[in-house]
């Protein structure tokens, strides 16, 4: 079972079937064994049969496997060979208890043994029949059926036993190498796709925020703008004050003249012409005071308006970049999961 564990396989919990298509195994062992006429099977950490035992001897399949004692002998000689296999890193050859020739190749990866290719049930010389004959009754054999069933064994040289051995050793830890890498390459491209559709959720929302902000900067400086015209039209208007109180202080003044002018008659006259001018000189205050507080709006609007066009080109520049940034990571979601989509067909 493949799990995974703080971003790297459990060793623990894999198994041959998990980095090894079982019926490509199969389809090699069937041919190997026939091809160097020699057994073959894989099992697991715990001795359980992965393939179907490949052109297995009559010998073993039908007399020394059949007998409970027999059986149990061989699990032992396959647990001893197994266990030596895997402590020197290769493929060892032996005698099982049997008197047959034997080899055990570990199935390793990464350091870490998942599983054991049992191979042999051949000889390199002519067979102790004799040995043979003596060992059938304790296992409740006839003696006659076993050395009739021994004589049927392969006889293969030594250097060839070997070779077969060491071909096992590297081709399925070859296969098992390969299932391993296809298994990192598709987590870590589950892993890339995941976080890249994440990142992408995030720069969209960031995209977003940039244009929400540069269409707020943008309807800022309108407003601003707005305010510029209102200022340049108060300006305008509080000339037209300006003229009109000349002209009420020149009224005012040609009253005053006139109700000298007339005397003792043209006293109530007077009264009008000095409030006239009075009026004239209190407007004439207010629109000075009302032109410099516009002044001093308008030179602190041009500032604002230089600040908010500084930062409008930056929020621009940033709107921009990200909407780039958006879309490279949304290529390199597709890369991810195109790289997915190999490991799912």
């Amino acid at each position: 079972m493949i799990e995974y564990k703080e971003g790297k396989i459990d060793f623990e919990k894999l198994e041959i079937k998990d980095i090894i298509d079982v019926d490509v195994l199969q389809s090699f062992l069937d041919n190997f064994a026939i091809a160097v006429n020699c057994a073959a099977v894989s099992v697991d950490l715990s001795g359980n049969e992965v393939t179907r035992p490949s052109y297995y001897r009559d010998f073993c399949q039908d007399y020394i496997h059949k007998s409970t004692i027999g059986d149990q002998r061989c699990a032992v000689c396959h647990n001893e060979m197994g266990e030596k296999a895997v402590k020197q890193g290769k493929p060892f050859i032996g005698h099982c208890h049997a008197g047959l020739i034997d080899f055990a190749a570990p199935i390793i990866v990464e350091q870490h043994h998942i599983g054991t290719v049992l191979g042999g049930q051949i000889l390199d010389s002519e067979p102790d029949l004799e040995r043979m004959r003596n060992m059938a009754p304790e296992l409740g054999i006839s003696p006659d059926a076993l050395a009739k069933a021994a004589k049927k064994i392969d006889i293969v040289a030594t250097k060839n036993i070997q070779a077969a051995a060491e071909v096992l050793f590297v081709v399925v830890n070859e296969m098992a190498q390969s299932g391993y890498s296809r298994l990192e390459i598709e987590y870590l491209s589950n892993t890339l796709a995941d976080n890249f559709i994440r990142i992408s959720e995030v720069v969209e929302n960031l995209t977003n925020s940039a244009n929400d902000i540069t269409n707020n900067q943008h309807g800022l400086e309108n407003e601003i703008n707005e305010v510029g015209t209102l200022i340049n039209e108060i300006e305008k208007i509080m000339n037209s004050i300006m003229d009109i109180a000349k002209r009420i202080k020149m009224i005012g003044l040609n009253a005053s003249i006139e109700a000298a002018r007339l005397g003792t008659t043209g006293q109530g006259f007077a009264v009008v012409a000095s409030e006239i001018q009075h009026l004239s000189a209190n407007t004439t205050q207010i629109t000075s005071q009302v032109t410099n507080l516009n002044k001093s709006i308008g030179e602190k609007l041009s500032s604002t308006i230089a600040n908010s066009q500084k930062t409008l080109s930056v929020t621009e520049n940033q709107s921009s970049e990200m909407k780039e940034l958006y879309k490279t990571i949304q290529d390199s979601v597709k890369l991810a999961e195109n790289i997915r989509a190999l490991f799912t067909e």
